[in-house]
């Protein structure tokens, strides 16, 4: 059945409120963006030395021909960026991260300390650090995108092409800001959703530069994001010691992405591409989807109590937060709804993504720019 008009209205007063709270949480974001620019040190294996930092966490230090010493604390990420580096085993290198006894960190720093001071001694690496503290511990080849113009760009070109800056979420190591259109859709009698475009970046190689389409279903705000619109992977040419601090060499590069980046906003802000995504949302409420075989798919991508709690909420007799049907827009619903209550900003962001990848794949728009870097 067919809303009534104060449904309607109702639903785009809904929307201006959510738009509204989401509004800060944007900002948030490029505030952070602006405000935390990595620090960047190329360092071989043999000027590394490793702490346990008097037990509170594993420290590195390295010479500097200006600074003298530096000591810099490690995040739980870069760690594990250095036990994929030197093949240690990452569970046992957790294990002694997580463990709050002095003894863990000291042979967490003796085991680095070792390996990289013998078998990776001549190998260099990329050392991007925030706040005293080295997020990201890299291969010299790490092509750096300054998230700087990238974020301003985004914001900037989606607002013209009518969007507003919506939500944003903001990690140790990741960053990811939504934009909205300010309308209504009501691709399939009863539902109401909006669309928009989803930026995800990390200076610490942490997932690449990566834009997506994504749906909001207004009432209850479950939010699923599709497939990548854009995807620039952060490998490029060896570094050396004068490229790493060559500033045009980094202003190029990002022009070159955001240029990227305004053709492919405005091929998917369009009505081209925004009557396909209606297109996708109605073929989805369209194709019956057995619980049973959902819960298979599902334990293939999801923890099991997440699987789970999707399960049951798909199959409750819920239609206020979820949409009626056995239905495969109802499954993503039900994946949307779990991501809406997981606290986690990186996991809400995964579970989003797995809520559009179950959705239709709607029609290419027909100038869509091949935005895919390497």
């Amino acid at each position: 059945m067919l809303l009534t008009m104060e449904s309607k209205t109702a639903a785009a007063h809904k929307l201006e409120q959510l738009i509204a709270q989401g509004r800060a949480k944007a900002g948030e974001v490029i505030d952070h963006v602006m405000n935390n620019q990595p620090a960047d040190r190329l360092q071989s294996g043999a000027t590394l030395s490793f702490d346990a930092g008097d037990g509170h966490g594993v420290h590195v230090s390295f010479g500097d021909s200006e600074a003298g010493t530096i000591r810099l604390k490690l995040h739980r990420h870069a760690v594990q960026q250095m036990a994929q580096t030197t093949d240690l085993p990452i569970k046992f290198i957790d294990g002694l991260l997580t463990t709050p006894e002095t003894w863990a960190k000291e042979l967490l720093a003796h085991n680095l300390s070792t390996m990289f001071g013998n078998r990776f001694r001549k190998q260099r690496y990329l050392l991007r650090s925030v706040q005293g503290e080295v997020r990201g511990f890299l291969s010299d080849r790490y092509r750096r995108l300054d998230s700087r113009p990238i974020i301003e760009a985004f914001a900037t070109e989606v607002q013209r092409k009518g969007a507003l800056p919506y939500a944003g979420y903001v990690t140790d190591t990741k960053v990811a800001i939504q934009a909205i259109m300010p309308e209504v859709y009501e691709p399939v009698p009863g539902e109401l959703v909006a669309y928009g475009l989803s930026l995800e970046n990390s200076d610490f190689g942490n997932g690449a530069l990566s834009v997506r389409a994504y749906l909001l279903r207004i009432w209850c705000s479950n939010l699923a994001i599709t497939q990548e619109e854009m995807r620039q992977v952060h490998l490029g040419r060896r570094l050396d010691e004068s490229m790493i601090y060559s500033q045009r060499t980094y202003e190029l590069d990002a022009e070159t992405t955001v240029s990227a980046l305004r053709d492919v906003i405005g091929t998917q802000l369009n009505a081209e591409a925004l009557h396909n995504r209606m297109d996708s949302i109605r073929q989805a409420n369209e194709t019956a989807i057995d619980p049973s075989a959902a819960k298979e798919t599902l334990k293939k991508v999801l923890l099991k109590s997440e699987t789970d709690e999707v399960i049951e909420a798909y199959n409750s007799p819920d239609t206020y937060n979820l949409p009626a049907g056995n239905t495969n827009w109802r499954l993503s619903n039900a994946i949307s709804w779990v991501a809406g209550k997981t606290e986690d900003a990186e996991r809400k962001l995964e579970l989003m993504k797995i809520a559009g990848d179950v959705l239709p794949k709607p029609r290419s728009t027909a100038a869509e720019p091949t935005a895919k870097a390497a």
